[in-house]
């Protein structure tokens, strides 16, 4: 088993090689990923709130770490104080990434063998787990994670804890022992990636149908019950919010539509089928060895088969989403904005296990045939099966790699580009453009990076394209456009980077020119700015929001200082009076300090007057006029609004986290330690469970 082990770690460690050796910005969501790894490193420098703080770079704004899976990244951070700061973040960053790749064929055969898999199953699913081949499905194909692919760091550490949640987890429910173990995997899993938290929880589900009976019913649901309750006590200070302020989490209606519905029962038995779902582009190695293994559990009706069987078949039938379900897909628990198509990760999964039950009776097909060297030859045979695998897995992270090296060398070269960016750190506070992915901001790249990836390595603050969609005015982004000079004042976006022969319009005002690049400046009134309230609109609607933000900025109110007010989210719908006076003489704003989570501004209209904060409404955004607190409220496009009284004022707005959150994270912190000092109680109260007969809950 150590041999079938290795291969694909050994494999793995010199073809994916360059995800650790070369240190360049990312393309795909790794870039907002490591933004998230500075945040919280700069918030542990000032005193921040580590896990709850403002991101002012992208998407206009908003708190990522308040509602987005932290764990992952408060984990590089941490490494980087415990080694005091001797290697840089994105060392540190690339490390875990690239030891996360290498490793997962561990986390397979350690969670297949805690669950009771023979060693031989558990290693031809972990030999097998890192060659899964998909057109970009975002599973557990390592297109997911590198540097040409999608970039979905958390989902890396997502695959690795659902393994070993699930093996912690069907131990206990077996036999009542490791406890401590289960929760701490199912808190990690939550605190990492509550969409695979909520899979497995499913996953529990029908794991615990199997080989369930009268006598260990109530038994295995009370201990899955103690796990997940103080999984989630431990958890709390994370999910709670979560669900609190989704209404001010964006769900965009741009994001493609299989993305939200997947792609129906029709297109995904065609990818089984014919092997695309597991072996894209090659010969169906892996297909095969399902194949086999589903037919090795149905004609074997074990223990082990039947439960890969129903978390395969059950993820399988939920893959087909909205497409195939229609509204019975809403049945499913916060189906709102579930991104259905993520379900492959389920299927993978059962897949995998599998997978190793298929070579399993492979295995055991050669034992009559040869006896004394049956072990060797068994590894021959899944090692010799797995050679298509690895030469399609060598080409694909080879192409990988020759992009790297490519974009690594255009950056390198690209002095002007360190001259433009270095400008833009020593000028006043406003966001850059660098054009968008519907624009020649498409043509403005260092081989398969663009300008804009850059903001986002640097921190920032940019017009740029959304990477997630975060934000409730991400998608107003889309709509900018560069020839229309109120568009700059609405977002603030003071510094344009273009091409040097490319025309711009002459409002726009050259700052610095290179060989390559010309840094403009556009006329804007800063970050805040007096507005008139036109009219009011109530909605639960984010659909509303949306649709009412995109015709206020394309047509003429935002030139002539007029903003809508939203009463969001609203148990009512339509219009109210909320006519609020601009400031007809204009008035003065100066910035005094433009902070990530805070604004300090010197006001002063003759008139009581409203102010826009150009940056995401969020409820935790707090504002004082003169030291006394203001009520903030929502204007076009999801910004800040907030009125003044006439005369100067010293206006601050703050970004402060829910003072419970803090207590929730305490609340988390003593129950974590309290398991960990009297996780060997677990055993008593089991009994206790158990009553006279405790051998019923097991099996």
């Amino acid at each position: 088993m150590v041999l079938l082990l290795l291969i694909p770690i050994l494999f793995n460690a010199v073809t994916l090689l360059p995800e650790l050796s070369r240190p360049i910005p990312s393309l795909n969501d790794n870039a907002v990923h490591f933004l998230l790894i500075q945040g919280i490193s700069r918030a542990w420098a000032t005193g921040d709130n580590l896990i709850d703080h403002w991101n002012p770079e992208l998407e206009l704004g908003f708190p990522i770490a308040s509602t987005y899976q932290h764990l992952p990244h408060l984990t590089v951070v941490l490494l980087h104080r415990i080694l005091l700061g001797q290697f840089e973040l994105l060392t540190l960053f690339n490390l875990i990434r690239y030891l996360l790749l290498v490793g997962f064929p561990l986390s397979v055969y350690w969670s297949m063998r805690r669950i009771g898999f023979s060693s031989i199953a558990a290693g031809v699913a972990a030999a097998s787990a890192t060659l899964i081949s998909a057109d970009h499905h975002y599973g557990f194909e390592y297109d997911s994670y590198i540097w040409r692919g999608f970039g979905m760091y958390s989902q890396l550490w997502a695959m690795h804890l659902s393994f070993l949640s699930l093996g912690c987890l069907i131990h206990v429910m077996r036999t009542g022992q490791g406890y401590l173990g289960a929760i701490v995997a199912a808190s990690t899993l939550v605190l990492s990636h509550l969409l695979y938290s909520f899979i497995m929880g499913l996953t529990m589900v029908a794991s615990l149908l199997v080989g369930i009976r009268r006598d260990n019913v109530r038994l295995r649901i009370m201990r899955l019950l103690i796990v997940a309750g103080v999984s989630a006590v431990i958890t709390s200070y994370f999910w709670l919010p979560f669900v609190l302020f989704n209404p001010f989490l964006g769900f965009s209606p741009y994001l493609q539509r299989w993305k939200y519905d997947s792609f129906g029962a029709h297109a995904i038995l065609g990818w089984l089928i014919n092997g695309d779902l597991l072996d894209f582009d090659r010969l169906p190695v892996l297909t095969a060895l399902l194949a086999l293994g589903i037919a090795s559990a149905v004609a074997r009706r074990g223990r082990h088969g039947a439960l890969g069987l129903s978390i395969f078949g059950m993820w399988l039938l939920l893959f087909f989403g909205r497409v195939t379900w229609g509204a019975l897909a809403d049945l499913i628990p916060m189906h709102k904005g579930m991104l259905y198509h993520r379900f492959i990760g389920g299927v993978n999964i059962g897949a995998i296990m599998l997978i190793g039950l298929g070579g399993e009776w492979l295995w055991h097909l050669l034992s009559p045939a040869v006896t004394r060297w049956r072990g060797a030859v068994g590894v021959c045979a899944v090692v010799v099966l797995l050679i298509p695998p690895l030469a399609e897995r060598r080409h694909f992270y080879a192409l990988n790699a020759q992009w790297m090296e490519r974009t690594q060398r255009a950056v390198d070269a690209d002095a002007d580009a360190r001259t433009i960016l270095a400008a833009l750190k020593d000028l006043p506070p406003g966001r850059t453009y660098v054009g968008l992915r519907a624009n020649w901001g498409k043509t403005v790249q260092f081989g398969d990076l663009h300008f804009y990836d850059l903001l986002t390595f640097y921190r920032i603050p940019a017009v740029s394209p959304p990477y997630s969609g975060f934000s409730l005015n991400s998608d107003m982004i889309w709509h900018f456009d560069d020839r229309d000079p109120a568009h700059y004042n609405v977002f603030n976006a003071r510094y344009v980077v273009a091409p040097a022969g490319l025309a711009m319009p002459e409002f726009l005002r050259p700052l610095e020119r290179t060989g390559r690049y010309t840094l403009y400046e556009a006329k804007t009134d800063g970050y805040a700015g007096f507005v008139n309230i036109v009219r009011g609109i109530r909605t639960d609607s984010q659909a509303t929001l949306l649709d009412e933000n995109r015709r206020w900025l394309e047509g003429p109110d935002p030139a002539a200082g007029r903003f809508i007010r939203y009463e969001y989210p609203s148990p009512d719908e339509g219009y109210f009076d909320a006519s609020g006076p601009g400031c007809p003489d204009g008035g003065r704003i100066t910035e005094e300090q433009i902070l990530p989570g805070r604004l300090d501004l010197q006001v002063e209209c003759a008139h009581a007057a409203t102010i826009a904060i150009k940056t995401t409404y969020h409820p935790n955004w707090h504002v004082t006029i003169d030291g006394r607190d203001a009520r903030p409220f929502m204007v076009s496009p999801s910004f800040i609004g907030v009125e003044v009284s006439a005369g100067p004022h010293r206006l601050t707005a703050i970004y402060r986290p829910p003072w419970y959150k803090t207590g929730l994270l305490w609340l988390g912190a003593v129950t974590l330690l309290l398991t960990v000092l009297v996780g060997s109680r677990f055993a008593g109260l089991d009994a206790r469970m158990a009553g006279p007969s405790r051998s019923a809950g097991q099996g």
